[in-house]
């Protein structure tokens, strides 16, 4: 028996099995991103599914929130805390999907669902009082992003407003 063919025998065979493995490793990693990416969505959505719920299902905050919206300096005392605190959690999510979909682990068509209400909120002149005193609390991407965003909005129109 030749030694030297044995020998490259199992060296051919130990690289097999390193790239085997190493190909293995890149599936397992690919797949770990997918669900990093599934997590993300999920976590995302249920933080804004439970912020509408909370709005659809407290009307005395749902009174608050619209006269926020409308006129931050109509809200004061524990009202302005209450009203602070939702849009706090609501633009603390919007944050959040803003980092996952720059991050690229929101897809742009599941980043288009909070973008277009941060849009919608920003028509609201409360919303945009509050921002002023708040937009440091949030990244600087973000705060960059809403401040872009601040430049296109029109009327608001979210809760059936009329632009005439």
């Amino acid at each position: 028996m030749n030694w030297e063919a044995i020998g490259a025998t199992g060296e051919v065979v130990g690289a097999i099995g390193v790239i085997a493995s190493l190909l293995y490793l890149a599936l397992q990693i690919r797949g770990d991103a997918k669900a990093k990416r599934a997590s993300a969505v999920h976590d995302q959505t249920d933080a804004y599914r439970d912020f509408l719920k909370t709005m659809a299902t407290d009307g005395e905050l749902a009174a608050i929130y619209m006269r926020g919206i409308n006129d931050f300096g109509s809200v004061d005392g524990a009202d302005l805390v209450r009203f602070g605190s939702a849009l706090g959690f609501l633009f603390r999510i919007f944050d959040e999907a803003y980092y996952h979909w720059s991050e690229g682990d929101l897809e742009t068509h599941v980043w288009h669902g909070f973008e277009a209400p941060i849009a919608d909120m920003l028509a609201y002149p409360g919303v945009r009082a509050w921002w002023s005193t708040r937009s440091h609390w949030y990244s600087i991407n973000f705060q960059a992003f809403v401040s872009d965003k601040e430049s296109e909005i029109g009327a608001p129109s979210l809760y059936g407003e009329s632009a005439t």
